[in-house]
């Protein structure tokens, strides 16, 4: 520790370490500086982060929700726990402030025939499409979301010069935990992503642009007009849709490929110890507790795997929230 550091130069380094592990931190950076102005108005920029400003800080406005109030306590914990670690005096918010009860939305887990008859349906519907854009660009992005497990604005935000059409991977930038990755691509859903990207050049203004899923304009597309798809496909398969907020939701795609994951390496017996890690940075989850809670809904969904699992990986299955 430099104890002629001030505090704007310790939030300095901090968003330094964060990029340099590979984050962006762009939304982070930006509320940090309003933790340096607040700190300087109660602690005069000294190399300190006290429980006054921490307490300043994570008290709830009359104007924001829950989830904002929680996002800006969880990156004060962070410089908190930071600066501890290097040597400074600082308090760290308690897990027990955090406002938001995670998980609180049951998400619909797709069985095989119901995926497969969505995404029939899904191409049915873009097929009879006088946009000669819908009717590439959705079939495969659909067939992305399933296969993959990524979110929706990752996959709409990947640019063409991101997709490595010959080793069969998506590099991606724009993420919701502002952490880039590489995601492999199957074999058949890379041959797919090849035809797709041989016809879309051929349509109006696609070759001009720099995304891979481009809409008329040549901008990405946005995540409602692949919501409305999703769900005209939803109704013809027959899935009963609950309105905006009761699902199933365009995300639970990606919670059914995590689920689908980890029960086929619950029944390949694989050491869940190990293997949830690995999970963990595919899916892009910060830590290990998202992961975690797609486990008990594996065990959930398969009732005849929770003795295997509970058995022999008990710990690391969370309790299931209660209200």
């Amino acid at each position: 520790m430099q104890t002629s550091d001030n505090f704007q130069q310790i939030v300095a380094a901090y968003i330094l370490e964060k990029h340099s592990l590979g984050f962006k931190f762009d939304k982070a950076t930006q509320v940090l500086r309003r933790v340096v102005a607040l700190q300087m108005q109660l602690d005069k920029g000294a190399p300190l982060l006290s429980r006054e400003t921490v307490e300043r800080w994570i008290e709830k406005t009359s104007w924001e929700s829950e989830v904002n109030r929680s996002h800006r306590i969880g990156i004060v914990r962070g410089l908190g726990k930071y600066m501890v670690r290097m040597g400074y005096t600082a308090y760290v918010v308690p897990d027990r402030f955090a406002p938001v009860r995670e998980y609180m939305y049951v998400p619909y887990i797709f069985s095989d025939k119901e995926l497969g008859l969505l995404l029939t349906r899904a191409d049915a519907i873009c097929k009879n499409s006088p946009s000669d854009h819908v009717r590439l660009v959705f079939p495969l992005l659909f067939r992305i979301l399933v296969g993959c497990g990524l979110r929706i604005t990752e996959a709409l935000s990947i640019k063409k010069q991101d997709v490595d059409l010959e080793n069969g991977t998506l590099l991606l930038l724009n993420t919701k935990n502002e952490k880039e990755r590489i995601v492999p691509l199957a074999d058949s859903l890379c041959e797919a992503c090849r035809k797709y990207a041989l016809s879309i050049q051929f349509v109006r203004g696609a070759n001009e642009s720099q995304y891979f899923f481009p809409n008329p304009e040549g901008k990405a597309y946005v995540a409602n007009t692949a919501y409305t798809r999703f769900r005209q496909a939803l109704r013809l398969a027959g899935i009963s849709h609950g309105g905006r907020g009761r699902g199933p939701r365009l995300h639970d795609l990606r919670h059914t490929y995590a689920v689908r994951v980890l029960n086929k390496w619950v029944r390949e017996g694989k050491n869940l110890t190990t293997a949830l890690p690995y999970l963990s940075v595919y899916m892009g989850h910060v830590g290990l507790k998202a992961t975690q809670h797609y486990l008990r809904l594996t065990a959930e969904m398969f009732p005849e795997l929770v003795k295997t699992a509970e058995e022999a990986y008990g710990w690391v299955i969370p309790e299931a929230y209660h209200e």
